[in-house]
């Protein structure tokens, strides 16, 4: 979550899937450029819920595995990316039952992951300010279902809100309403 969600990287990364699969001459060539687009996004999403990047390592390794193996027994994906994060979420569910853990990262987990991607040049004053926004946006993360966490990291990867939907089990206006709610939440809780 330390990177910024952007739009446009949204835009060109459907734009690059579409022209993949489009126009890949052949299986191994879709796989591996599926891969490469995708194995980025994959992994942040299973560090921001494992907290583990040995295990999100481990589970974004087996989340291609199981789209390679769809595709090579012949089965069509519409959607890869979306198809791609489903799996992802449900292996981050089966891996935190294994665990009989469903907590958020902790305090020190989230610091480790939130300076990998801080921005390297901020001054002693900003660095306190940045830690103690982060410790408030951890505070207000941990008050949230471990589904509405999930509901936000999906899009903090750039998910759209059909892929969330899909992703989570839920129809497109029933998870448009409880983001909001989600994000109306944070917010208050953040600035009040």
């Amino acid at each position: 979550m330390g990177n910024k969600y952007r739009a446009g990287e949204e835009l060109g990364l459907d734009r690059a899937l579409l022209v993949a699969l489009r126009d890949s001459s052949s299986l191994k060539h879709t796989e591996a450029v599926v891969f490469e687009l995708l194995r980025d996004p994959v992994y942040r999403y299973f560090v921001c819920v494992l907290g583990d990047t040995a295990e999100a390592e481990d589970l974004t390794q087996e989340a291609f595995l199981r789209l390679y193996r769809h595709w090579r027994q012949g089965q069509k994906v519409d959607d890869a990316r979306a198809w791609v994060f489903r799996v992802a979420h449900n292996l981050a569910i089966d891996h935190q039952r294994k665990r009989n853990l469903v907590e958020p990262l902790d305090e020190e987990a989230w610091q480790k992951v939130c300076e990998r991607n801080a921005d390297p040049s901020p001054n002693a004053e900003q660095q306190i300010l940045q830690r103690e926004q982060e410790g408030k946006v951890q505070a207000v993360l941990r008050q949230l279902s471990p589904q509405e966490r999930e509901c936000l990291n999906l899009r903090a990867e750039g998910l759209t809100y059909r892929e969330i939907a899909n992703v989570l089990g839920m129809r497109p206006p029933t998870l448009v309403s409880f983001l909001g709610r989600i994000i109306h939440r944070v917010i208050r809780d953040l600035y009040d």
